[in-house]
Parts: structure tokens; C-alpha cells; sequence
């Protein structure tokens, strides 16, 4: 299928392969300084289906461009329960940092299996020696955080921890509700949004509107769109806050 850019200038892109597409659109959105949120849902707002799983609402295409995002990122962050159901692996590109309350990660891929880079696993001060206790078999980095007052939140105190990490561009990958949390505490910079086609339902322009981006990560009247893509079924979408700088262009 033909690629095209329709925001903010249209563009054809004819004959590339799923991959080549993939960059096409990676390029364009380049590297977020800052909190860059990747979500996947299809057009009846739906971001899992019967097997509980992303991939359900998810598309070739979202899932190669998804390896590009993570390839312009320095960390991925996601929760505990996103790791088990989606049986998370060590990514080549960049280490994968897992907030969790309780440590149960066993059946997770990138804390028990083939490690590129040393998993990090982010508890409350309070869960500490309990989630210590938990992987102590396992080869990870675990790191406690505090929220310290009751203007922050537990996402504000991630996103310190993970900045004492040295890390400037996370990309966010995990449930709706959480990702509600982060917007809302002010984390995110940018939402990369994916939306399929469900059935004979297809993407609709209101499918595009602050009003939709609303209705998915909660009330913030201060995204706006960026740049869309299309490829006939799905569209690609990022959300920028305003006064957000351009982002840089891989070459």
C-alpha cells in the first residue's frame, strides 16, 4: 500500500516495503526530548482484543515503526503488568525500565531470558526489600523511588529517577490508565498514536481531533497534532505540547 503524509504537508511515498515505510515515519517524527508516549488502539477506541494483548489492535506496520521509535529513544519504560502480558524482551535498542509494585516479573522475557542490556526495576521506597527479595536470582538494577511532597506524583517521581539515570528521551509504553497518570502529571512531551481500522469501521477524521485525544489520555487542552501519516488502514499520528521544540531528524 501507498504511504502518505497528510499533516502538515501531503506526500506520497510509492513503492516501499513495510520497513521502508516504517522509517519514513520515524524520521518524521524524530527523537523526543522528553517523554515520548507510543499507544496502539483501532477505530472503536479498543486498545486490546480477545486475547488481552496489543498486538490484537496492532498492525505490521505499528509494530516495525514501533522498533524505529525505540531506536530514537535511550530508554523504555513500561509497567509491570504491560511486561507480563506482553511477555516483554530485552530490546537491542535501547534498556527496558519496569515500575512495579510487587516484583512479579518471572514470567517476563527481559528480566529471565537473553539480556542485551541489564534491565532496570523502579518500586516505592516502601516495596523495596520485599521486590529486592523477589529478583534477587535475576540479573536487574533496582531502584527505589519516593514521592516527596503532595504537589508530585508517582509518574513525577519516575521520570526523576529516570533522569538521574542520565536518560533524556524514554519512550512510554504500557495501559490506558497508566498513561492517563503521566499525561496528567505533566511527564509526557509527545504522543506517537497509532489508530487501525476495526472491521468494516474505518479511521475517521474524528478520529483525529484534540477531542479524541482527549476521550483516550484524559482532559489536556496542550497537544497538538504534529504530523499524520497513512497508509489506507491505519493512521500514524504525533501529539506534540505546544512549545515543545521541533524534533531532531535522524539522518
Amino acid at each position: 500500500m501507498t504511504l502518505v503524509r497528510l499533516y502538515p504537508s501531503v506526500e506520497f511515498y510509492d513503492g516501499l516495503t513495510g520497513d521502508e515505510q516504517s522509517w519514513v515515519i520515524a524520521k518524521d517524527f524524530g527523537i523526543c526530548n522528553g517523554w515520548r508516549v507510543n499507544f496502539a488502539i483501532d477505530s472503536r477506541g479498543n486498545s486490546f482484543g480477545e486475547t488481552g494483548s496489543s498486538a490484537d489492535v496492532s498492525t505490521d506496520l505499528d509494530r516495525q515503526l514501533l522498533g524505529k521509535l525505540r531506536s530514537l529513544s535511550d530508554v523504555i519504560v513500561t509497567s509491570g503488568k504491560t511486561a507480563r502480558t506482553e511477555k516483554y524482551r530485552s530490546s537491542k535498542h535501547a534498556p527496558i525500565a519496569i515500575f512495579t509494585t510487587s516484583g512479579e516479573l518471572d514470567s517476563v522475557p527481559a528480566i529471565q531470558g537473553t539480556q542485551y542490556f541489564t534491565p532496570l526495576v523502579l518500586t516505592p521506597q516502601s516495596r523495596l526489600a520485599e521486590v529486592e527479595e523477589s529478583l534477587s536470582d535475576v540479573d536487574v538494577r533496582i531502584l527505589a523511588y519516593r514521592v516527596t511532597d503532595e504537589t508530585s506524583s508517582w509518574p513525577n517521581a519516575i521520570e526523576d529517577v529516570i533522569r538521574h539515570e542520565g536518560y533524556q528521551s524514554p519512550i512510554l509504553e504500557s495501559g490506558q490508565e497508566t498513561l492517563r497518570e503521566f499525561v496528567a502529571s505533566g511527564v509526557v512531551s509527545e504522543i506517537c498514536l497509532t489508530i487501525s481500522s476495526s472491521g468494516t469501521k474505518g479511521v475517521s477524521a474524528r478520529d483525529l481531533t484534540e477531542s479524541n485525544l482527549e476521550r483516550v489520555f484524559g482532559k489536556d487542552d496542550h497537544f497538538t497534532l504534529r504530523s499524520l501519516f497513512t497508509d489506507g488502514r491505519t493512521t500514524f499520528s504525533r501529539w506534540a505540547l505546544n512549545g515543545v521544540a521541533a524534533p531532531q531528524l535522524s539522518a
